[in-house]
């Protein structure tokens, strides 16, 4: 009897290290896809300077109505998935501010308006960024390290875009240097630790090449931006690279989140 008291233990206990488990990597997933919420935080600013500085116009239209319609999509996700009541609350208050941000995204952008939206953008993201925090406590390292890297690295690449618009009208405070400098270092720095990490496959390392490519002709075209005389093509460079990295950081991510958590670490 002890002996089938014990083995029933022992069953009990792998049962629930399985549920642990379980939740763990449903929280991993659920801080990725938090990233995106910051990600997007970013592209809408980034969206909303280009149509106010008629860079792009048309496209960055679309673009930013299908933005909205993302954070939508993913804010709900992201807070079905909340298990505790403070990451439910900080969703909830994530919703009040998209609420009011959504709003103020239908306004005509100007040079007026932009240091609202930077203020605006700045809470947002940061609300969306403290529940990625929240749920990578959760995950206890059952984050796809791949797919987390390669969600950050868009995020990076679109606020780096976005300061140098932002720039553009006129904004050259320190702040706003320091977060361009930031966005620049870490995006490098965070594509090298993608080429270097386990479960690199040759789809991904190409991904990875076209994204460091893409990064020196948003460098470039920032470099021209603050010459005297810039070219005319020089913003619509760095708007399409931040962009072109976006999309093959979607890509590497998606790779490595059909292969295993640990691969991209």
């Amino acid at each position: 009897m002890r002996a089938a008291l014990a083995a029933l233990l022992a069953a009990s206990c792998l049962a629930c290290g399985a549920v642990s488990h379980a939740a763990e990597v449903r929280a991993g997933a659920g801080a990725t896809a938090a990233v995106h919420l910051v990600m997007l935080a970013e592209r809408m600013a980034k969206l909303h300077a280009q149509i106010g500085q008629g860079v792009l116009a048309e496209r960055s239209r679309r673009d930013l109505a299908q933005a909205e319609r993302d954070f939508d999509a993913t804010l709900r996700a992201v807070s079905a998935q909340a298990a505790k009541p403070e990451d439910r609350d900080n969703y909830l208050l994530l919703a009040a501010l998209w609420r009011e941000h959504r709003e103020f995204l239908a306004r005509a952008p100007s040079r007026e308006t932009a240091h609202q939206m930077r203020e605006r953008t700045e809470e947002l993201a940061w609300i969306a960024q403290k529940g990625v925090r929240m749920g990578q406590a959760e995950a206890r390292g059952a984050t796809n390290a791949g797919a987390f890297r390669a969600a950050q690295a868009g995020v990076l690449a679109q606020r780096l875009a976005k300061a140098c618009l932002w720039r553009r009208w006129g904004m050259r405070d320190g702040k706003l240097d320091k977060e361009r400098r930031d966005a620049e270092e870490n995006l490098e720095r965070v594509l090298a630790s993608l080429r270097s990490g386990r479960g690199t496959s040759d789809e991904i390392e190409s991904e990875l090449q076209s994204a460091q490519t893409q990064l020196g002709f948003l460098r470039q075209g920032a470099k021209d931006l603050e010459a005297k005389g810039p070219p005319a093509q020089a913003i619509e460079y760095v708007a399409k690279s931040a962009d072109h990295i976006l999309q093959s950081m979607e890509r590497v991510e998606r790779l490595y989140a059909e292969g295993p958590p640990s691969a991209g670490s």
